[in-house]
């Protein structure tokens, strides 16, 4: 069976939902199948095959590739991209303006999705899929791909939700909704997180799709295979508790500040326990930590997927800060647990839809953000869980629907029913 994977989006450096998507495609890969993964590349276009997939990186419109090309050069001379974007704009007005011109929603559907959309019809017509499946959010890209024709199949993977998403669209517009309800009329099927689909058939729009949804765990629990050559991104002192973060930190739904304040006692008596947070840094909270305890408090740029999960493998207990949705779940919490290393979670909401996953995980500590802290039993997980690792078997028997060879078989098996 052809499979085409539309990303919409699909920049240069591997997100969590490409990273996902190409894990699939290379599973069903090895299954026998042929997969193409597409999407439109902002910096640095290029086409290349990896474990037998195709990864097309469609140009976007030339000024756009030309200036963010040439924000990605002046970040790598600067070292940073966080504190190289307030230079870049006083230094390179006119590309700052072209650059963040793709982030408007009327050039996005004026100008790049139909753009897409042809150079995506042009791949079909090559390929000849007898399968399209459209990734993560269904109405901006989806959409415009859901409208065409196509001359297959279309399935939609939704990764994040959207019509029911609770910061980009907190009182669940019902024009948002409708524009998704109308994607889910034209689609043959959708694959979608438990949590998500749960909450879809609480809703009337949604229920009556119920029989096209299928509900799958983040295909996020692999064997992480250390390699020599890719070096950690931090190097720790082994004299402390050493605790790391991966992703993004922001003031308005993944706001460090809880944890930090537990921990504030630790770092004030000289209690050897170090807090890193490698990513990006949209928190003015972690600024102030950071100044005030630098020998503490740490923040690194993002690095490469290789060097980010070397970087997991050496830090002592990875910390989570899941988010204020009660219909989201972090992704990167599937790459924790098969780190197998002891997680510190910090639970924003009462009904949190990870609550139910790190319930399951043998060496976790979870701090709920509207209760007091117990920084006495914080201390102690940390100093007593150094060093523990849990074997890849035992997490895998844990989560055994969240592997790649689960939810490829799942897809692959829906698409062989419905062929």
């Amino acid at each position: 069976m052809k499979i085409l994977f539309s990303m919409g989006e699909m920049e240069k450096d591997i997100n969590a939902n490409t990273k996902i998507v190409l894990q699939l495609a290379e599973k069903l890969v090895s299954m026998g199948h042929s997969c193409v993964v597409a999407g439109v590349c902002n910096a640095f276009p290029r086409d290349e095959v990896k474990n037998g997939v195709q990864i097309k990186r469609m140009a976007a419109i030339p000024p756009v590739v030309k200036a963010s090309e040439a924000f990605e050069q002046f970040a790598a001379q600067h070292g940073s991209r966080n504190s190289s974007r307030a230079e870049f704009v006083k230094k390179h007005p006119l590309h700052s303006v072209v650059m963040f011109l793709r982030y408007r929603t009327e050039y996005s559907r004026m100008v790049e999705q139909p753009r897409y959309l042809k150079q995506l019809k042009t791949l079909a017509a090559e390929f000849c899929p007898d399968v399209l499946v459209c990734v993560c959010k269904p109405v901006n890209y989806t959409e415009t791909v859901a409208a065409s024709d196509i001359g297959c199949p279309m399935y939609l993977y939704q990764l994040d939700p959207w019509g029911l998403h609770r910061i980009d669209n907190p009182n669940n517009s019902e024009d948002i909704i409708n524009r998704e309800l109308a994607v889910l009329e034209r689609a043959k099927g959708v694959f979608t997180t438990p949590v998500l689909k749960r909450q879809y058939l609480q809703h009337s729009g949604y229920r009556k799709y119920a029989d096209k949804i299928e509900s799958v765990e983040f295909p996020n629990i692999k064997k992480y295979q250390s390699k020599a050559k890719i070096s950690s991104a931090i190097e720790f002192d082994s004299q402390y508790v050493n605790i790391l973060f991966c992703g993004i930190v922001a003031d308005q739904f993944r706001s460090p500040e809880y944890v930090l304040r537990a921990l504030e006692t630790a770092f004030e008596s000289g209690e050897k326990i170090r807090v890193y947070f490698l990513g990006v840094n949209n928190s003015r909270v972690l600024d102030r930590y950071i100044e005030k305890y630098p020998q503490n408090v740490f923040f690194f740029d993002k690095v490469p997927a290789d060097k980010a999960f070397a970087t997991m493998e050496k830090a002592d207990v990875l910390l989570n800060i899941s988010n204020t949705l009660d219909n989201q779940v972090p992704s990167k919490i599937f790459d924790y647990f098969s780190m197998g290393k002891p997680v510190l979670n910090l639970q924003k909401i009462e009904n949190c839809p990870a609550e139910e996953y790190f319930e399951k995980y043998p060496i976790c500590f979870n701090m709920k953000e509207f209760e007091k802290a117990d920084s006495g039993m914080l201390y102690e997980f940390l100093k007593s869980t150094k060093g523990r690792k849990l074997d890849f078997d035992e997490v895998e028997k844990i989560y055994s629907k969240a592997t790649v060879e689960y939810v490829a078989g799942v897809m692959a098996k829906v698409f062989e029913d419905n062929a």
